[in-house]
């Protein structure tokens, strides 16, 4: 009876450990699909990704993980005081006061189309802000047939041109450049702006004001 009693027992025990295995998998499940929800970490972010907080640093599930871990600890009733671009380190932190409260991986721009560095100041928010020099050819499925077009140059024929969505867009000059959410590769890859995980670009939008300051340093 006893050795019955205590099978039992370890059958429920073992079924509980499974099941609690089986909603942790099911959570990073979620969390690589980009889903908002549960997990052992704090998700935040819900547009197109999440951020998942664990012990004051950020997973980006976007793209490299090589690029992780971002930094993630702002308090959201405070403004942010600076924003500082490194090129050299293809970095991105931003301060509330005088402690760093957030960071990512960022991508700058590439041989020719060098960001400027130098101090600025946010002049314009746009969440939905596409591109007016560059985009894309794209046929009448939606199929893209040229990644690397510009406004106003002749289209292959079939195709389209579409504007490069720039998509949570912090403005800091006249000429378009600013930072927005894009392809990031811890390298310089742009046209100039400074591409941010979306995810990370949406929250540091969220944050950001018209009047921000940004230092971009070599």
């Amino acid at each position: 009876m006893r050795s019955r009693f205590h099978l039992a027992a370890l059958l429920l025990i073992g079924t509980a450990a499974l099941l609690m295995l089986s909603a942790s998998a099911r959570a990073d499940d979620d969390a690589d699909e980009n889903e908002s929800g549960g997990g052992s970490g704090q998700n935040i972010s819900s547009k197109g990704g999440s951020l998942k907080r664990h012990s004051g640093e950020v997973i980006d599930w976007w793209y490299n993980r090589a690029l992780m871990p971002l930094v993630w600890n702002p308090d959201p009733s405070k403004p942010i005081s600076k924003i500082e671009i490194r090129i050299g380190e293809c970095k991105l932190f931003f301060y509330q006061g005088d402690a760093v409260v957030g960071a990512t991986s960022i991508s700058t721009g590439r041989e020719g189309h060098a960001t400027q560095t130098g101090t600025f100041a946010v002049t314009q928010k746009d969440k939905d802000h596409h591109s007016n020099l560059y985009g894309s050819f794209v046929d009448a499925s939606g199929n893209t047939v040229s990644s690397n077009a510009q406004s106003g140059q002749a289209a292959p024929s079939g195709s389209h041109y579409e504007a490069a969505p720039m998509l949570w867009f912090l403005r800091l000059s006249d000429d378009g450049t600013g930072l927005h959410a894009g392809y990031v590769t811890g390298t310089p890859a742009s046209h100039g702006c400074i591409r941010l995980p979306p995810p990370f670009a949406e929250d540091l939008f969220s944050l950001a004001q018209v009047g921000t300051k940004v230092e971009i340093k070599p």
